[in-house]
């Protein structure tokens, strides 16, 4: 169990006790209810992902739900983050997770290639290709190619049969059998869904266990998100979305462009209005081409000066005015911002928190949702479940 489950647990049982002991007293049931509302709050802005810093002798050290921890007593390498574990390569080449207040050598080398998903590690050894997920690391192949990887999916083609396989659930199938030197000719992967054309071009899409062919061939524009895959049919000329195990049809014209995050799917109609299709509707939201910035997980964010603007779970607000767009950080569920005043601001999950900072910021980074920033002298401050924790990297 994590730190965080027994601070919940603790939590609850307090105010639990309270209210046995006190449930004839109605001002006792009042500050129940209080309480409890208070434990809700603060547990649900309790933040997903893993913070780090370097102290003023560079030791590498982790902040992880307001505790600390050093790892290492000098610079580490290709550090990856995910919502429960931090990997990293240590002085030794030796590949390295830490989780629930421990570190693991999982490795004694250095990966070919990895990728930090939600919960998972996913990582390439040369052929060998594995996975680390939940305190434990798993072999998928001996010998693998060319690989996928979302939260809850992993897609990869191996070796020597060519077969293209996925891993969910703690499930290995195979989506496509080689007959000849490959199985497939293009593949991507959203968060949960894994979209590719077979040798015939016929497109095809991997979903929650299933294999569902589409009506489409000969696709060369498509992007994955979760549950959604938006793509371009040149040969009927439109631009359509595979849905709830159905292709739809957007618009009977390519767009200009198009963007794809989680379930939001954005792009510009031929009078270059600026659209958004979310569960199953389109919806314009400008009139005129905006500055979209960079965006993961369930948010789309763009700039339409002098407005700052965000579209989350089916509605658009103005988050501010009149700043930088470049100051903006984006992270799953989250952004964080200097506003014209100087002042750290951060959104998540729907709620825009300010002045619980009050020095300007040198330096800002999210690590998915965990903010954190650098200023005064050289203390860093991670702002994690309403409060700033803050360390001092300097030599006193």
């Amino acid at each position: 169990m994590s730190p965080l489950f027994f601070h919940r647990l603790s939590n609850f049982l307090f105010v639990f006790t309270l209210w046995v002991c006190c449930s004839s007293c109605l001002i006792m049931k009042k500050t129940f209810l209080t309480l409890v509302f208070f434990v809700v709050v603060t547990l649900s802005f309790a933040q997903e992902g893993i913070g780090y810093f370097y102290d003023a002798f560079n030791r590498f050290t982790v902040f992880d739900k307001g505790s600390i921890y050093e790892l290492e007593n000098t610079v580490v390498d290709s550090v990856r983050v995910g919502v429960d574990y931090l990997a990293y390569i240590d002085r030794q080449g030796n590949l390295k997770v830490y989780s629930n207040g421990e570190t693991k050598i999982i490795e004694e080398s250095v990966p070919k290639t990895m990728i930090a998903t939600s919960h998972a590690l996913v990582y390439k050894m040369e052929q060998r290709f594995m996975i680390f997920q939940n305190g434990r690391k798993k072999q998928l192949a001996s010998w693998a190619d060319r690989f996928f990887a979302g939260d809850s999916i992993v897609v990869w083609q191996a070796r020597p049969s060519q077969d293209i396989l996925v891993y969910e659930n703690n499930e290995i199938k195979t989506i496509e059998t080689s007959v000849v030197a490959q199985a497939i000719k293009n593949g991507r992967a959203g968060r949960n869904i894994f979209g590719y054309s077979d040798l015939n071009n016929d497109f095809k899409v991997y979903y929650r266990g299933q294999i569902i062919e589409t009506p489409v061939s000969d696709i060369r524009s498509y992007r994955c998100g979760r549950d959604v895959i938006a793509f371009i049919d040149r040969f009927n000329n439109s631009f359509n979305v595979f849905e709830n195990g159905e292709v739809k049809t957007i618009m009977n014209a390519i767009p200009k462009s198009y963007s794809i995050t989680d379930n939001i799917v954005s792009y510009f109609d031929l009078d270059n209005n600026f659209m958004v299709y979310y569960k199953g509707e389109s919806t314009k939201l400008e009139s005129y081409e905006p500055v979209i910035l960079p965006a993961r997980g369930n948010m789309l964010i763009y700039y339409f000066e002098p407005e700052l603007k965000l579209f989350y779970e089916g509605k658009l607000q103005i988050i501010e005015k009149f700043i930088n767009p470049q100051s903006v950080i984006t992270g799953m569920n989250s952004l964080v911002y200097l506003d014209n005043a100087n002042r750290a601001k951060y959104f998540y999950k729907g709620k825009l928190y300010d002045n619980f900072l009050f020095d300007k910021p040198k330096k800002i980074e999210l690590y998915r949702d965990l903010p954190a920033f650098t200023y005064g002298n050289n203390t860093i401050g991670f702002f994690y479940n309403g409060k700033v924790y803050e360390y001092s990297t300097s030599i006193h």
